[in-house]
């Protein structure tokens, strides 16, 4: 007993040394929401996909919500949280779920169990890959099954009517310009990797009407004072890139800048900062910066899992960039963690 006290003493007092190896490397990759530019081509990302190919990262996180997390909040029936599971976060992803579960007789759990069974396997054929999507659809994870859905070459392997039916769904989704299918997926099917992984946590609005429903009225009620945000420099010069992206047909420039310390500090002096200077009654407006602050700590704890599940990996996370700023002011603190760049 002495021995092991002994044993158990010298660890703590021996200091904590990590080499460049032991750690989890992670890149917080900043991007506008591809689906509101007008003109946007997904060849416009060919250099942004390229550099980030030069990481090889094992792991890609993406701006969506987990299957557990959507689940848990439609258990609980709660109306205040309808913009989530009857709203764009979740509704189509819960229902696709549900007509698998029942259509395939098969669990939320049984579904986990089997792709993890497939994934631990050297090599997928077709099959397993049609097997993938069946299983990543029933746990509300649609970004997965559409890249699985890429990989297979010869889609006449979809024959009955329910599965020609998914297959729809899936080559509709696979065409979407956004940074799902316009940058995640292209850049995993270069990876060679079998899914994407979701790390967002859509609640702080919820909880924002849930607690101050009458927070739009006081947001009106102010609205000079957010009158003149979007004509601020940061703003002006993400609007003058994208058009100049646009024309060039290359959007490297665009999202060097996105992720640029001038942008991340622009960027939360003009939208978030604001919410502690102003004065609303009700206090709304400092539970609009709190749950946001809430928002990315949830998203850091969803990316840490991932580290926890994946050590020694390297993990992308591509998320809006307003988040960027703040999920690497979390995740610097965290020991055995490197923060890559993209520039």
């Amino acid at each position: 007993m002495k021995i092991l006290y002994i044993i158990i003493l010298t660890c703590l007092l021996i200091p904590a040394t990590y080499s460049q190896d032991d750690k989890s490397q992670v890149l917080i990759l900043g991007t506008s929401h591809l689906d509101n530019i007008e003109g946007f081509e997904v060849s416009m990302l060919d250099k942004v996909i390229a550099k980030l190919d030069s990481f090889n990262f094992d792991i890609i996180g993406i701006e969506k919500m987990s299957g557990e997390l959507l689940n848990d909040i439609k258990s609980r029936n709660d109306h205040a949280f309808d913009g989530i599971t009857k709203g764009g976060f979740g509704v189509r992803y819960l229902e696709i779920a549900d007509t698998i579960r029942i259509n395939r007789q098969v669990t939320f759990l049984d579904a986990e169990k089997f792709i993890q069974e497939l994934l631990s396997k050297e090599k997928l054929d077709s099959k397993d890959h049609k097997q993938l999507i069946f299983n990543y659809l029933a746990i509300t994870d649609l970004p997965s099954a559409v890249l699985q859905y890429a990989m297979i070459e010869d889609k006449s392997t979809f024959t009955t009517e329910f599965e020609k039916y998914l297959a729809g769904i899936l080559e509709r989704e696979m065409t979407s310009k956004n940074e799902y299918y316009s940058l995640a997926m292209q850049l995993a099917i270069k990876e060679k990797l079998n899914r994407l992984d979701p790390i967002d946590n859509f609640q702080d609005e919820s909880l924002l009407f849930k607690y101050y429903p009458n927070f739009m009225e006081d947001f009106k009620a102010n609205a000079e004072l957010f009158s003149g945000i979007n004509e601020l420099p940061v703003f002006q010069k993400v609007n003058e890139l994208t058009e100049s992206s646009i024309k060039s047909g290359d959007f490297y420039n665009l999202y060097s800048f996105l992720n640029s310390t001038e942008y991340k500090n622009g960027d939360f002096n003009a939208q978030w900062k604001i919410w502690l200077e102003t004065d609303f009654k009700s206090g709304s407006d400092k539970a609009r910066y709190y749950l946001w602050e809430m928002r990315n700590l949830n998203i850091a704890a969803n990316i840490l899992n991932l580290v926890a599940r994946n050590p020694n990996k390297k993990i992308l996370i591509i998320i809006g960039a307003s988040h960027t700023g703040f999920l690497e002011k979390y995740l610097m603190q965290v020991e055995n963690i490197e923060l890559l760049k993209f520039e």
